[in-house]
């Protein structure tokens, strides 16, 4: 992809025909049905360019043409002409008209912006807070983004962003306590509920998506998985501040274990799937009686996640194994491991068929950033 260094998020936009794809994996043994005869268009944001691809994909096969991936066109994004301002989440508007990003470094803060799809125009910017990264959005819409606050040496609490950007402009309606360098964004499928896990504290976090309050806590240290009370974790955080560690259910610190980087929800609600980056695990979670099901190995340091929306994969980036894992949900058993074109992967979003993974991948140096498609 030329001219863009660093892909660090995508995302499937509403609308339906875009990229630059690195690499395709080939069957392993099974039937492979027709290619479907669908033109498919994602986002992806380039971190060190401020830059937004559009990337088209047209299956091969389908008898589309032309087929294959390119990029449509990319977008500027920013406010600071002098600065790299880091865009890093990205999510399609409901109506497919316009997309939302989040602009990680800021000056000092970070913001979040909607662009227009058809002219490239910034429509409204909205200050967050100090490193804004992950996205989502719900009903309204509403936006929910998370401060990593990535940079900050007192390792203080940070917060969930609410935006409402359902008017003319971005307004923040609320900014939500939640813990140490939160991340992975994400909405469960009824819009109900919000979910990020803390890197410094190992602990996953809800979020009532209509009060914006934080209703549980989930302790994710191997041997230590339980319910945290919110309040007494509160309280053990602010208290604590400059130290990392995980909290359980008294409140108690403990050397981060986890590192949580990315939460995803089933597609039927009933679980949220975690991505430990330092113990090389998923860990899944009953999400309704707030309980462990199920722990995962991994190859080294997986990233990010995304679920099938026909619920039965899951599939899971290796930021330090140059690819991404296929998990069988219902067997619990990895079915792949799959390589990346370059060396540093991140991202990935699954299309709405469940057919195609579209997997972002870092540039090193002056290498460009890449997005790979494979075939599910």
């Amino acid at each position: 992809m030329t001219g863009v260094r660093r892909l660090a998020a995508l995302v499937l936009s509403a609308a339906a025909g875009a990229g630059c794809a690195g690499s395709s994996t080939a069957s392993r043994g099974a039937p492979v049905s027709a290619a479907p005869a669908v033109s498919y268009r994602l986002l992806a944001t380039a971190e060190s360019d401020d830059q937004v691809a559009l990337i088209g994909f047209t299956p091969c096969g389908s008898g589309a043409e032309p087929c294959g991936a390119r990029v449509e066109r990319t977008y500027a994004v920013g406010l600071w002409a002098t600065e790299t301002e880091g865009p890093h989440g990205v999510v399609a508007a409901p109506d497919g008209r316009s997309f939302y990003v989040t602009l990680a470094h800021g000056r000092p803060f970070g913001y979040l912006q909607r662009v227009d799809l058809e002219t490239g125009a910034v429509l409204s910017t909205v200050e967050l807070g100090m490193f804004p990264a992950t996205v989502d959005v719900g009903p309204g819409p509403l936006l929910y983004a998370i401060n990593f606050n990535f940079e900050d040496p007192r390792m203080a609490p940070s917060s969930l962003s609410v935006v409402d950007g359902g008017g003319p402009g971005l307004l923040e309606i609320a900014r939500t306590m939640t813990c140490r360098m939160p991340h992975g964004s994400r909405l469960s499928r009824d819009g109900t509920r919000h979910y990020s896990g803390c890197m410094m504290d190992d602990l996953l976090v809800e979020v009532d998506a209509r009060t914006f309050a934080v209703t549980r806590m989930f302790g994710l240290a191997p041997g230590r998985e339980a319910a945290v009370d919110p309040a007494r974790a509160r309280e053990g955080l602010v208290a604590d501040e400059g130290h990392a560690g995980h909290v359980d259910q008294g409140g108690t610190r403990h050397a981060p274990v986890c590192s949580p980087t990315w939460a995803e929800p089933s597609a039927d609600g009933r679980s949220v799937f975690v991505a430990c980056n330092r113990s090389r695990e998923i860990v899944e979670v009953d999400a309704e009686r707030w309980t462990l099901r199920r722990r995962w190995p991994t190859p080294p340091a997986p990233y990010n996640l995304a679920v099938t929306p026909d619920g039965k994969l899951l599939l899971v980036t290796l930021k330090q194994g140059a690819g991404f894992q296929v998990l069988d949900l219902a067997r619990g058993t990895s079915l792949a491991q799959l390589r990346s074109s370059t060396t540093v992967t991140h991202g990935v979003v699954v299309s709405p068929d469940s057919r195609y993974a579209f997997v972002s991948n870092e540039g090193v140096g002056a290498a460009p950033g890449k997005v790979d498609v494979y075939d599910l």
